[in-house]
């Protein structure tokens, strides 16, 4: 074989492995992973019913979620499959994107090292993303985000080689990229300006021109006042973290320059330190969550859930081996990729303790992992071809670290708040109550998002919530309900709550049944002459 077709069937295996394990999820149910996936089902459903995706009204997809509904309303108009059945895939091949770019970046950071170790980090760096629990679980949940991220893959590639080459054709693929960023998703957009002012404050300082520092900053004013502008236009609620501190963001965005102005000068000990200090204060975070929720009203970190995540500090550790290397011409895109994150990380943590900048600070971490991956991989083959043996060790106790995280999307209730899995029968009961109930009705907080999320239904999951929590009656209107509540419990954003089977048993029996399904788990519609109204309940899309 030659080396070129070699070099392809390394890119192939990375692939089938990515797509494999974002396809995993469908041995245990064929819907979509995650409640999120049927609002975006929704809203290609009905643009292809449209024959276009609306803008306004009803119909219209958030703001920042115009370019996946679209994609996923023509992957299922191209194929000839319902957006249901199109969106796994879809999902599944966008998330592989940023492993082909890690590839791209561990192989050139490695071209002065045996084509052996150069051919070990391209892979490393791509398969570490196929199957990182953390990564994988979000980059296999049906989201935007998903999109975001293949998306500031390439951008950070196409901006890195235009700062690099001055060439035309990179500039303007990102230009073209960076002008999708507010229609694609709202956090991506973020961390891309991050990224990107980063990357230019770097690449301006190494070589300063005042025609690449004026363009430099024409080209990031213009990103920033784009993407607010058009999200305050819009009023975007997600984007109110950012909009509403303004100033503690820009005070973040700047130490984030500076931070990597000095690293880039300073030496290769004060280089490898730095991950190290942040993954000490990661497990300061992750250590006192687990006591204590850091946002108050929020889940502490559950065992199994820290179980899963602690033996991913390795990586962090090994990374910093190559983090010198990401503070060259080549690796420069990686060097920013890395540091943009960690300034959003550091707002969200700053910003205030909500449950908004909680899911700004966990999923910002989620852009963590490109730069991560490609300087483990870096680090893990410059030290293999110095040290062959000592790095066979490192770099299987590295594998053996990635792998022990890999079952983390399929945790369930034991780590998470929520239920990210939904069964066909659950799909089912929840589009009965939907289509039969006059009125508002309830159900935990799985069924209650797959209801709303899908359909725009009138239920609730607060009384459900304070009812099992023992601080109200049991609810008085139509409610669905799972015999799991009496096993696994039920799903409630502060952890799941556990029901009696005798008080689950006494509740069924005494009401007027009016739908029982499901198998493994039976899910009844008990009736109750009351309406329950969807205030406070917290389902949104």
């Amino acid at each position: 074989m030659t080396d070129r077709g070699f070099d392809a069937l390394l890119v192939a295996a990375v692939v089938a492995v990515g797509i494999a394990t974002r396809l995993s999820s469908l041995h245990l149910s064929p819907l979509p992973y995650n409640t999120d996936a049927f609002v975006f089902v929704s809203s290609a459903e009905q643009a292809l019913a449209a024959d276009g995706v609306a803008l306004t009204g009803p119909a219209a997809p958030e703001p920042d979620a115009y370019l996946f509904v679209t994609l996923i309303a023509a992957a299922g108009a191209v194929v000839g499959l319902e957006p249901m059945a199109v969106v796994q895939p879809l999902v599944a091949c966008l998330g592989v994107v940023p492993s082909l770019v890690a590839m791209a970046y561990a192989r050139s950071l490695t071209a002065d090292l045996p084509r052996a170790y150069r051919r070990g980090a391209a892979a490393f760096a791509g398969l570490v993303l196929a199957v990182n629990g953390p990564y994988l679980f979000r980059t296999m949940s049906v989201n935007a985000e998903v999109y975001g991220l293949a998306l500031l893959a390439c951008f950070v590639l196409a901006l890195h080689r235009a700062l690099a080459t001055g060439r035309r054709r990179w500039l303007g693929a990102s230009v073209a990229l960076g002008l999708l960023f507010p229609f694609a998703h709202n956090l991506s957009t973020v961390v891309a300006g991050l990224v990107a002012t980063t990357l230019v404050a770097l690449g301006v300082a190494r070589r300063f021109t005042l025609r690449r520092a004026v363009g430099g900053a024409v080209g990031v004013a213009g990103f920033w006042l784009l993407s607010l502008g058009y999200y305050e236009a819009v009023d975007l609620p997600r984007a109110s973290a950012v909009s509403g501190s303004l100033g503690l963001f820009l005070a973040w965005a700047i130490l984030a320059v500076a931070l990597a102005r000095w690293l880039d000068i300073a030496p290769r000990r004060v280089q490898r330190g730095f991950p190290l200090a942040v993954c000490a204060g990661g497990v300061v975070v992750l250590a006192v969550n687990a006591v204590v929720s850091i946002f108050p009203g929020e889940a502490t970190t559950p065992p199994l859930l820290v179980a899963l995540t602690l033996p991913l500090l390795l990586v962090v550790v090994v990374a910093a081996g190559g983090f010198p290397r990401l503070a060259s011409e080549r690796g420069l895109g990686m060097f920013a990729a890395l540091v943009g994150p960690l300034a959003a990380m550091g707002f969200a943590l700053t910003g205030g303790r909500t449950p908004a900048y909680l899911d700004l600070f966990v999923r910002s971490t989620t852009y963590a992992h490109l730069g991560l991956a490609v300087a483990t991989a870096v680090a893990l083959a410059w030290y293999g071809a110095r040290r062959p043996a000592r790095g066979r060790v490192v770099a299987v106790a590295v594998v053996a670290a990635v792998l022990v995280s890999a079952p983390f999307p399929f945790a369930g209730l034991a780590a998470f708040p929520f239920e990210p899995v939904t069964e066909p029968d659950e799909f089912d009961a929840a589009t009965f109550a939907t289509e039969r109930v006059d009125g508002g009705w309830a159900a935990d907080d799985h069924l209650a998002y797959v209801a709303y999320n899908y359909r725009g239904a009138a239920v609730t999951d607060a009384p459900t919530a304070a009812w099992l929590r023992g601080a109200a009656p049991p609810p008085d209107c139509p409610t669905l309900a799972r015999a799991s509540w009496t096993t696994v419990g039920a799903p409630t954003h502060a952890g799941p709550v556990q029901l009696s089977e005798r008080r689950y048993d006494e509740w069924t029996v005494n009401g007027d049944v009016v739908y029982a399904g499901g198998a493994d788990s039976p899910i009844v519609l008990r009736w109750g002459p009351g309406e329950c109204r969807p205030i406070g309940s917290g389902v949104a899309p």
